[in-house]
C-alpha cells in the first residue's frame, strides 16, 4: 500500500493527484494501493478516493501498514516516517505552481535527500520511475539528536524569515 500525506496548507497540491489519477488511467497503479490524504484541493480525482483528516492514531496505523510513503516536504511526515524506517519519497511543494507561499518545501527536501537518501521527485513525470524503483531505497532510521540536521533546519528557517 502506498499512502500518499499531502499536508494540510491552505494551498492546492494538485499536481500529485493529477498524476495519480494518470497513473491509475495507465494501469501502472490501481486505486486499491493507495490511501491519500489531502486536506485542500482544486482537483477533484476521478479514479480514487481521498480523506481530509482523522486521528493521529489512525495515521499511524496507516503508516505501519504503509510499503512506500509519499509525502510533501513537511518535516514531521518525514521524521515519523524514518521512524518507522518506511521508503520514502519527497514531493516538495514548490511555489511557482502556487503550492505554498515560497519554495522551502525544496530546501528541506533536499536537506533530507542529502542526510538520507530519501528519493526527491520535482516533475511530476518522474513519480511513476522513483515509485517503481523504490525498492533501491533502502531506508534508514531516524538519529535522534541529529544535530546536522538540525543545523539545516535551523539554517533554512532562518535563511527564510530574514530573505
Amino acid at each position: 500500500m502506498i499512502f500518499v500525506t499531502l499536508g494540510t496548507q491552505r494551498f492546492q497540491f494538485d499536481r500529485v493527484l493529477k498524476e495519480l489519477d494518470k497513473l491509475i488511467e495507465e494501469g501502472k497503479l490501481k486505486a486499491s494501493e493507495l490511501e491519500v490524504q489531502c486536506v485542500y484541493s482544486e482537483y477533484e480525482p476521478k479514479h480514487f478516493k481521498t480523506f481530509k483528516l482523522k486521528p493521529q492514531d489512525e495515521i499511524d496505523k496507516i503508516t505501519d501498514e504503509a510499503d512506500v510513503i509519499i509525502t510533501h516536504s513537511g518535516t514531521g511526515s518525514i521524521i515519523n516516517s524514518l521512524k518507522k524506517q518506511k521508503r520514502i519519497i519527497i514531493v516538495p511543494r514548490i511555489k511557482e505552481y502556487g503550492e505554498h507561499v515560497d519554495s522551502h518545501q525544496l530546501e528541506l527536501a533536499e536537506v533530507f535527500n542529502e542526510k538520507y537518501k530519501i528519493p526527491v521527485v520535482k516533475d511530476m513525470k518522474d513519480l511513476y520511475e522513483t515509485i517503481k524503483n523504490i525498492d533501491k531505497y533502502k531506508p534508514q532510521k531516524w538519529e535522534e539528536n541529529n544535530e546536522k540536521l538540525i543545523k539545516a533546519l535551523e539554517n533554512n528557517i532562518d535563511e527564510l524569515m530574514w530573505n
